[in-house]
């Protein structure tokens, strides 16, 4: 229990200061393979979707420990979630040395849709990594999670726009930087918003600016009211309005 508390706080506090390099990321990570706790594991490597992190002595370890634990994990619901995220982990780090050791449990019907999964994340990654990570466009005055979600904010994909407005739901992320770039690419997109993907990347805004602003920001009553507009996202204005009354 010490150990699991050291390891919350340590964290808390890494995440609230800025300015951390890449090795410094990278390391954390893979001293995280050392944590006994499945949940925190979990948890953390969920984040990796929004790290922007490529290097391959974080990921060769992650390989090493998903091919050592999955077939006795197989009947732990926690344990099995823990290397579940060593799937998606591999996916993210956007390598196709990956990819062999994923194609292997493509079949397996207790990880198929975690390595299928990942195997789908690999190409995006390997063109998302670098606008994730790019600290040339970092703010010094921004946390580096505020930083990397603005990164994929701002960037031409729709597909990393939606992971950006995911981790600033996920995250609460309140940052005012971040909740104003939320509200304009929403503002830029809700009208036209028609097909599957775009109407989930605008839901997903819709959520991370609910989140964000505590339901303040008008624009959500606005597409609330809106009868022009997809109807799931006048919809989904309306439940958030509806639960925060």
């Amino acid at each position: 229990m010490q150990r699991l508390a050291a390891l919350i706080v340590s964290f808390c506090v890494a995440g609230a200061a800025a300015g951390k390099t890449i090795e410094e990321d990278v390391q954390y990570y893979i001293g995280l393979l050392g944590e006994l706790n499945p949940r925190v594991q979990s948890t953390e490597f969920e984040a990796l979707s929004g790290m922007g992190l490529s290097d391959p002595r974080l990921f060769d370890e992650v390989e090493k420990r998903l091919l050592a634990d999955y077939e006795y994990v197989r009947d732990n619901r926690e344990d099995r979630a823990r290397v579940a995220w060593y799937f998606r982990a591999l996916g993210f780090s956007g390598d196709e040395k990956y990819l062999p050791t994923l194609s292997r449990f493509t079949e397996d019907k207790t990880y198929r849709n975690y390595s299928i999964a990942a195997q789908r994340d690999l190409p995006r990654y390997a063109k998302w990594n670098p606008v994730i990570s790019n600290r040339a466009s970092f703010d010094p005055k921004l946390r580096d999670d505020a930083n990397r979600i603005l990164n994929m904010l701002r960037s031409d994909d729709h597909q990393l726009q939606r992971v950006g407005a995911k981790r600033s739901f996920l995250t609460h992320e309140k940052d005012p930087a971040v909740v104003a770039v939320v509200a304009e690419k929403l503002r830029a997109s809700y009208q036209t918003a028609k097909d599957s993907e775009s109407v989930e990347t605008a839901g997903w805004l819709i959520n991370a600016l609910d989140r964000g602003s505590d339901g303040r920001d008008p624009l959500i009553r606005t597409i609330a009211a809106d009868k022009t507009i997809h109807y799931k996202l006048s919809e989904r204005a309306k439940a958030l309005l509806d639960r925060r009354r």
